[in-house]
């Protein structure tokens, strides 16, 4: 069954709001402004609301334009199990900035606090699969009146996964900062968190949430909501900019309790019974049992998302502490962590100092490093950062599209224009010619990397005589190893060593030679050539150029800890130390 997208109709008792007119003298209207403020008559009626249905032989979502795009129910057709906590009536509550709020389904906040059409019509689009096989979806979108951020919130649902995807993307329309939180309310009940999912016992329902994009930093539970958000505080959204996050919410039902999920697998490891549910056909599968005395016990299993696979172990030697789930090619699905709960978020204080504490460098983790993105003024480093990461990595795909958002964002820099090419040849696909290198060349004609491209996309030459195309640079030597330190805070050290080699032919520097020795001991364990560099370096006279880029500094502090009796290189580190600090 291809996932099917439709328009319908939903009767429902609905508790009655009247709106009052904003009033100068009234503090609450100029909270509520550029909207009358609410207030719960107490009545009820029953209405009809369209909705938009998103289905699929596992799920069933209702989307409720008219109460402010909300996901009004997230139905579990494999258990005939509803996730969300709904209530026989939707009644609104005093609260919020407009005075009443509806603490029912899944929406959408920009702030601390609903939208202040979050009981509104907004905008909607169908989207249909485009065959059986493709996903369907919706879009829910809305210019939020009285903060100049409109958004558009993308709803989609494959024929073949119990999985939701959520995509938000959030437009500062003005010239000026926006304050700015992204965030998923998910009214759920009371529960609690286990990783990266939530699941009520009482109501026997939860799910998995994963972002499946930028990092969601704010989990809290209380009072029966959920919230997922971008921060855990305020940021603000620069003039024109766009963020765009999305989470994947996963459910699952009738497990009884949650032990440990995944986006795939969740599963209860009971003393005397196992449950075991899947979001998709998983066959060739093995459970694997670990008792309390210490046996391990492995028996096959095919999962399929229809059904809830049950296993009893009152028959088991002792008491089962731990399972793991494993795919045919014994990768591991899920492994139990009996009573892991999400750490707690760390405050805006904490987060705000680590921001301004810690400038981006090469080593900020990928995580940070995402997190980084979302900010104008750091994207495009963070990106570049990501991208030189993936080259370590030899990811060279990752990498071409880490350098090509950085020159998204800022096309003036030339030398990640210079690396997004390399990446690209280094993929080894065909010969064309690559345009990153023409944009790179009309903004700095001069740089010696691209002179280091036209060398090294050439077949490499067994003839000893060093290269004409680089003759030039023998009269700015340190060039050469600017290129050098390039390649080698890159991570590709294959790239470098031959770059080295040839360089050498065209001027014997020592800080060659250590990059040299740098890239066979970490790259391809060639211990005694790397030797012949360190004693040719050390019977070069001392003199210029001398080093100062981070990575020589780092470099000849690495061997220095393990050739101390190589005076020559602490000699360098001392006298290069304090000129850099």
């Amino acid at each position: 069954m291809a996932t099917e997208v439709y328009e319908d109709g939903l009767d429902l008792q609905i508790g009655l709001i009247e709106a009052v007119m904003p009033s100068e003298a009234s503090e609450e209207s100029r909270q509520s402004y550029p909207y009358p403020r609410l207030r719960p008559t107490g009545e009820e009626e029953m209405r009809t609301f369209r909705t938009i249905v998103l289905e699929n032989p596992f799920l069933r979502v209702i989307v409720i334009p008219g109460l402010g795009g909300r996901v009004l129910s997230l139905f579990d057709k494999r258990t005939s199990t509803e996730i969300l906590r709904r209530h026989p009536a939707l009644l609104p509550v005093e609260g919020g900035r407009r005075g009443a709020t509806m603490r029912e389904g899944i929406q959408l906040r920009l702030g601390p606090e609903d939208r202040l059409n979050a009981l509104g019509n907004v905008d909607s689009l169908v989207q249909q699969p485009m065959d059986d096989e493709s996903p369907g979806g919706v879009w829910i979108g809305e210019a939020v009146g009285g903060t100049g951020l409109s958004f558009h919130l993308h709803l989609e649902l494959p024929p073949d996964r119990a999985e939701l995807l959520v995509e938000a993307r959030v437009f500062n329309r003005t010239f000026e900062p926006v304050a700015y939180n992204g965030s998923l309310t998910l009214y759920l009940g009371d529960g609690e968190i286990v990783g990266n999912a939530f699941y009520s016992s009482e109501r026997d329902a939860g799910l998995t949430i994963e972002p499946a994009s930028q990092p969601l930093d704010d989990w809290t539970h209380g009072d029966g909501v959920l919230r997922i958000g971008r921060f855990t505080d305020l940021r603000d959204l620069a003039p024109r900019q766009l963020d765009t996050w999305s989470v994947r919410l996963v459910p699952y039902s009738r497990l009884g309790r949650l032990t440990a999920a995944t986006r795939e697998v969740a599963a209860y490891l009971g003393s005397d019974l196992l449950r075991v549910q899947t979001t998709e056909q998983r066959l060739g599968h093995k459970l694997l049992l670990l008792t309390e005395d210490g046996q391990t016990l492995e028996a096959p299993a095919d999962l399929y998302p229809e059904h809830l696979l049950e296993v009893p172990l009152e028959a088991l030697p002792s008491r089962p502490v731990a399972l793991v789930v494993q795919g045919p090619a014994k990768e591991e699905v899920l492994r139990t962590d009996v009573g892991a709960r999400r750490a707690a978020p760390a405050t805006p204080s904490q987060i705000s100092r680590a921001r301004h504490a810690s400038p981006l460098r090469l080593e900020t983790d990928d995580l940070d490093l995402r997190r980084a993105a979302f900010d104008v003024a750091d994207r495009h480093l963070a990106h570049t950062l990501r991208g030189t990461r993936a080259l370590a990595r030899r990811d060279f795909e990752e990498a071409e599209h880490s350098f090509e958002q950085a020159l998204l964002f800022n096309a003036e820099d030339h030398l990640s224009w210079w690396t997004k090419a390399v990446a690209g040849r280094l993929t080894e696909v065909g010969d064309e010619e690559r345009p990153e290198l023409l944009n790179a060349h009309y903004l700095a004609p001069l740089e010696p990397a691209l002179r280091a491209e036209a060398f090294l996309s050439q077949s490499p030459s067994m003839g000893k005589e060093p290269s004409p195309l680089l003759a030039s640079l023998e009269d700015t030597p340190d060039s050469f190893v600017e290129v050098a330190c390039l390649f080698v805070e890159a991570g590709l050290c294959d790239q470098a060593t031959r770059w080295i080699d040839e360089a050498l032919r065209h001027t014997d520097l020592a800080m060659l030679h250590y990059l040299q020795a740098y890239c066979f001991l970490t790259g391809s364990r060639m211990t005694i050539e790397a030797a012949d560099h360190l004693a040719a370096a050390e019977r070069l006279p001392f003199g210029p150029p001398f080093p100062w880029r981070s990575i020589e500094l780092k470099t000849l502090g690495w061997l220095y800890e393990r050739f101390p009796q190589h005076d020559r290189i602490g000699h360098m580190l001392r006298f290069a130390t304090p000129a850099h600090t």
